[in-house]
């Protein structure tokens, strides 16, 4: 957001903001074109993230079924 007195817009993040985000290194080598830049960014997933949903829901749901599929099978 950019705020300049009583007007306030938004504006597009840089291809290098977005690559950034993702997790990518400053040092990475981006396409020379803004969309295919911002393209690859978005293909992308962030290790971390990927890393909290793992521990914290994906994990739960194994045990849960782990913990509930024995006795479907006994039924």
């Amino acid at each position: 957001m950019i705020v300049n007195g009583n007007t306030v817009r938004s504006r597009l993040l840089s291809a290098r903001e977005a690559a950034r985000l993702m997790g990518l290194k400053d040092s990475y080598l981006l396409p020379e074109r803004y969309n295919d830049a911002y393209h690859l960014a978005g293909d992308g997933v962030v290790v971390p993230v990927v890393s909290h949903l793992a521990k914290h829901i994906f994990s739960v749901v194994v045990e849960v079924n782990r913990a509930v599929l024995p006795l479907a099978k006994a039924a």
